[in-house]
């Protein structure tokens, strides 16, 4: 299915989730900005969660194969999360499963300080996956003030983040249908009087709902800088640390003309927010002709067909309790490559709000499996052999998406010269290939040994282990010595080998196109 048409339907979800979820004016005695606001603001809680997407084909129009692959998994999907704790907005799990066609597959994770812990069925470890500012501040490069700066971004980030909502949800306008009404629910087993707020948003208002909010947002000047503000806050420290870092190495950056914003919070947020405002008025002149000029498959979008429809039930400290979500778009005639229509629904229910919650814990006793850690860069096939064979999830990754399927294709030069370090050559009749790039197209790991002039290259996929040395016509491949048409030798620093030993002892198949001098390194 083509990428475009993927990105103007999520692009059509996520501004119509943004109106919704981030804006509304007060609505009968519900002021539902307040609610989004507080709704952020929670400190703990417990719930539990269910999402699920629902595709339709189009019966007109017959489907790639790959659309139809694709269609039979993924018609109906869901995620069920029956237990979801915060302990605090640092620290929190889930428990639940994926379902799709062909079967589910159980899961837990874990987030302590924007760190997370899954813990998949079929996975013979934990999974880890590190946020950004961890996974850098083990790199050499970076001092120790930088790696703090680092670590701490992501929590200011959430504690800030219910005073950024606040701007949105101020400024942005109601949809046409939106009430408000006291109702009696049951949330968890307790009966709660909560106030009710029914939304719809089509995408036919799309485009009135962004021009209000641009509007809006040019009369709020004070909440424009406040929000600006809170991002100076965030980020400014982080780049008073880059400026002083640059600044011993390099002694004309002290004179940047950055550096008097960073110094001074005033001057920076008048400068952003004249520029801002420039520009957003320029946007407003401008926005009922850049509607005009839209071209007719953007207009095929703003239509009623696609929706957002959402029930909050929101208590008397204005957080919601309760939801049930709807967002549903039906593709222009012709142009879903056999898909019709997508829903997606959530049913949300959160207690014990503000109250003591534990969350859930993982035991990582027995190792982990890093997704972005010091153990090297994590790719599909490295992810499925960390995978039990029989399991569902190893049967969905490897099985149905082919993800460890490889298809490489590098034309090739007549000289060494043509190959500038990074394509292949022909040596008399062997195709030479860069080791690096085959080895890490491959998916697998090569590391390069200076004392003994060595590459030495292991597949996680199928345990392969290969050692080639530079200028020897003798390799090992699991150990046994195997004889090379050609020696490894090292072009301009970059390795090259001949690609029948290292593309076959990744279990690899090598083909040769005649026409276009191209060889072609398949796996499936």
């Amino acid at each position: 299915m083509r990428t475009k048409r993927w990105n103007a339907m999520l692009s059509l979800v996520l501004v119509g989730i943004l109106i919704l979820l981030a804006g509304c004016q007060p609505v009968g005695n519900v002021d539902v900005g307040k609610a989004m606001a507080g709704s952020l603001a929670v400190k703990s809680s417990e719930g539990k969660q269910t999402v699920t997407l629902e595709l339709t084909p189009d019966p007109a129009v017959t489907m790639s194969p790959e659309g139809k692959r694709a269609f039979d998994l993924f018609s109906k999907v869901k995620i069920d999360i029956t237990e979801m704790k915060m302990q605090d907005q640092l620290h929190a799990s889930l428990k639940g499963a994926f379902e799709y066609q062909k079967g589910r597959v159980p899961f837990e994770l874990v987030m302590s300080d924007m760190n997370y812990t899954l813990k998949v069925e079929g996975a013979k470890k934990p999974i880890v996956i590190r946020n950004s500012a961890t996974a850098m501040s083990g790199t050499a490069e970076l001092s120790k003030e930088m790696q703090e700066q680092l670590q701490q971004l992501s929590k200011k980030a959430v504690e800030a983040m219910p005073s950024l909502t606040s701007f949105f949800t101020r400024n942005f306008p109601n949809p046409g249908k939106i009430t408000a009404a006291e109702v009696n629910e049951t949330v968890n087993g307790e009966a709660l009087t909560l106030q009710k707020v029914h939304a719809e948003v089509y995408g036919n208002e799309l485009l009135g709902l962004v021009k209000g909010f641009l509007t809006n947002v040019l009369a709020d000047d004070q909440g424009l800088k406040d929000f600006i503000g809170v991002l100076y806050d965030l980020y400014v420290p982080i780049l008073k640390e880059v400026t002083k870092e640059a600044g011993k190495s390099d002694v004309n950056s002290m004179n940047d003309p950055l550096t008097p914003y960073l110094n001074n919070k005033a001057l920076a947020v008048e400068f952003i927010h004249t520029f801002v405002k420039t520009h957003l008025e320029q946007m407003l002149k401008d926005f009922d002709a850049s509607v005009d000029a839209m071209g007719p498959e953007a207009k095929a979008w703003l239509n009623d067909n696609q929706s957002l429809k959402m029930d909050l039930y929101v208590d008397k400290d204005y957080v919601t309790r309760k939801s049930n979500t709807e967002i549903g778009f039906t593709l222009p005639q012709g142009k879903g490559d056999g898909l019709k229509s997508v829903k997606i629904t959530s049913a949300y229910e959160v207690w014990n709000v503000n109250k003591p919650v534990q969350t859930a814990t993982i035991d990582t006793a027995g190792g982990v499996i890093e997704m972005n850690g010091a153990d090297g860069r994590m790719t599909a096939s490295k992810f499925v052999a960390s995978l039990d064979p029989n399991s569902q999830l190893y049967k969905l990754l490897k099985d149905d998406l082919g993800v460890t399927k490889k298809n490489i294709s590098m034309i090739v030069g007549e000289s060494k010269e043509y190959s500038y370090g990074t394509l292949p050559y022909n040596d008399n009749g062997t195709i030479m290939v860069p080791a690096r790039f085959v080895v890490e197209e491959l998916d697998a790991d090569v590391k390069w040994d200076e004392a003994t002039k060595q590459v030495k290259v292991t597949d996680p996929l199928n345990g392969a282990a290969l050692v080639l040395t530079i200028g020897s016509d003798e390799a090992t491949v699991n150990g046994k010595a195997v004889k090379l048409e050609k020696p490894a030798v090292l072009v301009e620093g970059v390795t090259y080998v001949p690609v029948r030993v290292v593309s076959e002892g990744l279990g690899a198949k090598v083909g040769w196109e005649q026409e276009t001098q191209t060889v072609k390194i398949t796996r499936d």
